[in-house]
């Protein structure tokens, strides 16, 4: 088509010129025939070049030639009609996507680079009270939780972000994609919390009934077995005694995590010397074992900002398994600063953990190997206290461990909550 409308210009620019040339060879001035045929053939192509201009300002209509200028309009309003349509399907498919967005019950903040809002659904209206000219503002003039702007600031979302806001408990899960722009899902799990909050005042409260009656039991197989009674009854009831001392652990485990699991992590901590924490720790374990001894290995006198009873708890739970799955050997605590924080480790020579136990061993009630519970004892809540409490400190357990070696269990509180130098409170 395209050789076609070239070769129509062509003859029409050729036949003017020849045309001019032989009236100007009638009147024996080929020359200036030739001369007045060209200035033609340019009027001719300014005239159509003007109406193609004008066409493509919407001054007029589309040029009506069969040359190259009405091929050129033909082109393109072919390709304008199909630019057209595509337009017209990307706009429903767009309208599509954003009635999807708006029936999400989950909130839906679209974000760019650096956090400013670009757009959102309706459920995020309602969620973070936002109105439609709260576009290109920062997503932590609205949500304003301590939790989530450090969250934000730190940029690490492989994890999502569970917080309270007003009277909504939200999940915040945010994810990267395209050129530098983040979307944000935001749920609300304010009645799985209340649940949640049910279960654990449940638990906390039979934990407590549990524990007059757990306390009578004790009195009265203490009085018997300082009694002079038969062998059998006699080791009737040391097993009864150390089974009731078991069911007492649970207890008191449980009513432990109860108050770790509802405990607000906006309370403000205090300061207190984590040095001397974990070597009054490893005093404390003296006696729990003949062979096992922990040491403490520090850089210098370590403060830090948080709960010190709950850090206790931790450590307490740490160095108490290192020693009883230790096999008696020494356990080691080191105190190391780095860049991102303190780490704190609890290293121990037992056999190891298998790997296909790391995720699940902070699970309630988790057993690794249920014979030897069995023999070291423990309510299998340990590492469950663990893991809450250092959530508090904005802190992760994590495990190592090599079959035949021993494990390695450490968690880093981070810089903001480290103060050196930084006399503790009284």
């Amino acid at each position: 088509m395209y050789q076609g409308a070239l070769q129509r210009e062509l003859l029409r620019v050729s036949i003017i010129i020849l045309a001019g040339f032989a009236v100007g060879w009638s009147v024996d001035y080929p020359l200036y025939g030739l001369i007045v045929g060209l200035i033609v053939s340019q009027i001719f192509s300014i005239r159509h070049a003007s109406s193609i201009f004008k066409w493509s300002y919407r001054q007029g209509p589309a040029p009506q030639d069969n040359g190259l200028i009405g091929y050129a309009a033909d082109r393109i309003i072919r390709r304008e009609k199909t630019l057209k349509e595509r337009l017209l399907n990307q706009a429903k498919m767009l309208q599509r996507y954003n009635q999807g967005i708006e029936a999400l019950k989950d909130g839906v903040v679209v974000l760019d680079s650096v956090g400013h809002i670009d757009t959102f659904n309706s459920a995020a209206t309602r969620m973070l009270l936002l109105r439609k000219n709260d576009s290109g503002q920062h997503i932590t003039h609205f949500v304003r939780a301590p939790h989530f702007v450090r969250y934000f600031r730190k940029a690490d979302f492989s994890e999502p972000l569970q917080f309270d806001l007003r009277t909504f408990s939200l999940q915040v899960q945010i994810t990267e994609f395209g050129v530098d722009q983040k979307i944000m899902l935001i749920r609300d799990v304010t009645e799985r919390k209340r649940v949640e909050t049910m279960r654990q005042d449940f638990i906390a409260d039979v934990s407590h009934e549990l524990r007059t009656p757990l306390t009578v039991i004790n009195g009265y197989l203490e009085m018997l077995t300082d009694m002079d009674v038969p062998a059998p009854l006699a080791k009737a009831l040391a097993q009864m005694g150390s089974q009731s001392s078991r069911m007492t652990n649970l207890v008191n485990d449980l009513i432990q995590l109860s108050k770790l699991e509802s405990a607000s992590r906006e309370r403000n901590g205090v300061v207190f010397n984590l040095t001397n924490l974990c070597e009054q720790v490893a005093g404390e374990m003296k006696g729990y074992s003949d062979t096992a001894s922990v040491i403490v290995e520090a850089e210098g006198r370590l403060m830090i900002d948080g709960f010190k009873d709950e850090m206790h708890s931790a450590l307490t739970n740490l160095i108490t398994n290192a020693i009883k799955y230790g096999d008696g050997e020494q356990v080691r605590v080191s105190l190391t600063q780095m860049d991102r924080g303190l780490e704190v480790a609890v290293k121990d020579k037992g056999p190891g953990i298998p790997p296909e136990h790391l995720a699940r061993v902070t699970e309630r009630f988790y057993r690794v190997d249920e014979s030897r519970e069995s023999t070291v004892g423990g309510s299998g809540l340990g590492l469950s206290i663990v893991k809450h409490a250092l959530e508090h400190h904005d802190a992760e357990l994590k495990i190592e461990s090599v079959i035949g070696q021993g494990s390695t269990f450490s968690f880093v509180i981070p810089a903001f909550r480290v103060g050196e130098g930084v006399e503790a409170a009284v």
